[in-house]
């Protein structure tokens, strides 16, 4: 990847500087060391052409923050010289991510904005703010900002965005309305607003990589034209500490998650994992006006013990009441609750799904800390049934005959369950880190259908004890 203007600038002499200098009045040097493009890298610079989405697909590290957050600005000042009305949508996965990433983070628009000399109306968690830009005549331009979130599809429903900037979409919850609608489709529906001339409506996107629906749907430009630029850590490697690059290549380097969360690739179909991205989408239910009657639903929970280790895996899944012409079971997916934190955070989690869904029960792992989901639960509430699941062959040889009712048709994603997926077509044994998603998943199927696991002999009689008892 190429270097930025000022990377050049500084790696002139003293004398060559003074001359380039030169060349520029005051006024012109300012308006230099205000523009992004000069401190911005070539890859970071909007592209020309015709695209209504530009999709940043890049590794950790990147600088993909700081260049939605510039873009954005630079759209704001255009819509100032022309003098016009201008929406801006900021999407992330929650309020407080906006808020914390786009907004107030390090390389997000407060700080831009200073850096130009702009000001930037948003305080705490206000889901609506303004962006100033003095005119020259001394009044000043104010873009209208709204913030919208992956669990609210229904709040971008109707409104008329002239820029729209997405951050890390892959790692949203995406949440569907009542016609299986997501945030970021009704977003898009949305990106119409009346451009100055020359302006057309444009959104950009910055993620990580993750082979999920919405990003492969972006790159196959199924949500209109799209320009994609892709990066890696490396290309800002200059602008990092070097113990944080280091630390990072030293544990994921070689690794799959190493290619996605550093380098930047997309990956789809992964060596050696049980489930693809196309198996998933195969059998989606987008509403969950569409889910049958359920019989039994449970809530699958793979524990962790720690404040900032593993994750605690909670999936909430539910068994059709009817079953095919075949006869066979089918399972409803409906929610990843999970959660990175210790028992004093995902118990309640957990009850909570217990709650919203009418759960009959908790199936739970007990080989981490004995019967501490059971214990820790049975503490909040003594009436909750809890049961308890241990594991006595490796994690592999445990979701292999969950994954095979995927490849039948029996088991049906209700909506986006974005980072669930990202794990379920990208784990192998091979990985650093623990699946707990797909365990808590692999968990609550096992127990609603025990053929999975049972021998056939014993499956009749352990079938019938779960249909009485739920």
């Amino acid at each position: 990847m190429g270097s930025s203007l000022a990377e050049r600038w500084a790696g002139l002499d003293a004398p060559e500087r003074a001359e380039a200098m030169g060349l520029l009045d005051d006024d012109e040097l300012d308006a230099l060391f205000r523009s992004w493009e000069f401190y911005g890298r070539p890859e970071q610079i909007a592209p020309d052409g015709d695209w209504r989405w530009w999709v940043l697909l890049t590794g950790r590290g990147f600088g993909k923050t700081r260049t939605g957050a510039e873009w954005v600005v630079d759209r704001c000042e255009a819509f100032a010289r022309a003098g016009r009305q201008h929406l801006v949508g900021l999407f992330n996965s929650t309020n407080d991510d906006v808020r914390s990433i786009q907004l107030h983070g390090e390389s997000g628009l407060a700080a831009v904005c200073e850096r130009r000399g702009y000001v930037l109306d948003h305080t705490g968690s206000a889901l609506h703010g303004r962006l100033g830009i003095p005119l020259p005549d001394g009044s000043m331009h104010w873009s209208s900002i709204e913030v919208h979130t992956g669990v609210k599809p229904d709040k971008a429903r109707g409104r008329n965005f002239h820029t729209l900037w997405a951050d890390e979409l892959g790692a949203w919850i995406h949440k569907v309305d009542g016609v299986g609608n997501t945030s970021f489709t009704n977003a898009d529906f949305s990106l119409r607003g009346e451009c100055p001339p020359g302006m057309e409506p444009r959104g950009i996107v910055t993620t990580t990589p993750k082979p999920i629906t919405v990003i492969r749907d972006l790159v196959k430009g199924r949500h209109g034209p799209t320009h994609i630029s892709v990066g890696s850590l490396l290309d800002n490697a200059a602008n990092l500490p070097p113990s944080f690059v280091h630390a990072i290549y030293k544990r994921y380097a070689g690794t799959r998650l190493g290619a996605q969360e550093i380098e930047g690739v997309l990956l789809d179909a992964v060596e050696g994992a049980l489930w693809t991205p196309d198996l998933i989408e195969r059998w989606r239910v987008k509403r969950f006006a569409d889910v049958p009657d359920l019989s039994t639903i449970v809530v699958g929970v793979d524990p962790s013990g720690s404040e900032g280790g593993d994750e605690c895996g909670i999936v909430v899944v539910g068994l059709g009441r009817e079953r095919d012409h075949l006869l066979r079971p089918h399972v409803y997916v409906l929610e990843d609750g999970s959660v990175q934190n210790r028992p004093a955070v995902w118990a309640p989690r957990v009850l909570e799904l217990v709650d919203q869904y009418g759960a009959n029960a908790v199936v739970a792992e007990t080989n981490f800390g004995g019967l501490l989901v059971v214990d820790t639960l049975k503490l909040r509430r003594t009436t909750l049934r809890v049961e308890a699941m241990t594991a006595t062959r490796a994690k592999r040889v445990r979701a292999e005959p969950v994954s095979t009712i995927y490849e039948t048709g029996q088991a049906h994603h209700v909506g986006y369950l974005s980072l669930l997926e990202e794990q379920l077509v990208t784990w192998t044994p091979r990985e650093p880190g623990s699946p707990d998603r797909m365990d808590a998943l692999v968990w609550a199927v096992t127990w609603l259908i025990p053929e999975l696991s049972t021998p056939p002999a014993d499956y009749a009689r352990g079938w019938a004890d779960r249909e009485v008892a739920a």
